[in-house]
């Protein structure tokens, strides 16, 4: 079974089904490119410390094997493992920076790969939501609009007709 997490951006689409679209699942677990490729790995993913503190530790790992007089050939097998540490940790690099631009952790899902794990947690989470979110604003000023009232000829007062949009038979009766 694969773990992704899921994420939410900070500013997101009103209608749920676009916010759904903005949503990135991350798999939880090694990662096979960030082992093998190391520091190249976490420049394309734009961890820009991460890549400055790889840079320090394997510079200092150096220095320290070059001044303990160690043979320069263990250096490889100290890359490898930082390499693998690298592997380990990619997942919460990446957690990390989603959260430090505002991101928002929603939850976890299990399955056998990202579309089942997508379908599972969409399956649970969409019904969860609204059609379409209003800002707290608009949303008080559409409810004062359809309470307004219209008087008629006659004096006898008859709700005003909403004004419907184009795919208003998907929101939910209230």
């Amino acid at each position: 079974m694969t773990v992704f997490t899921v994420h939410e951006p900070p500013t997101t689409p009103p209608d749920r089904l676009d916010r759904a679209e903005a949503m990135v699942f991350l798999k939880d677990g090694f990662t096979w490119s960030a082992f093998l490729f190391g520091p190249l790995w976490l420049i394309a993913n734009r961890l820009w410390l991460a890549t400055l503190g790889y840079l320090a530790v394997a510079g200092l790992g150096y220095l320290i094997l070059a001044a303990a007089g160690v043979d320069q050939a263990l250096f490889g097998p100290f890359l490898i493992a930082l390499n693998a540490v690298v592997g380990f940790e990619a997942h919460w690099l990446k957690t990390i920076k989603l959260e430090a631009g505002g991101w928002q952790t929603l939850g976890s899902v299990t399955g056998r790969g990202l579309a089942d794990c997508e379908r599972r947690f969409f399956a649970g989470w969409l019904p969860t939501q609204q059609m379409v979110r209003r800002a707290e604003s608009t949303a008080t000023s559409h409810a004062a609009a359809a309470q307004a009232q219209t008087a008629t000829h006659d004096g006898t007062a008859e709700p005003r007709a909403s004004k419907r949009g184009p795919f208003a038979f998907l929101s939910r009766p209230r």
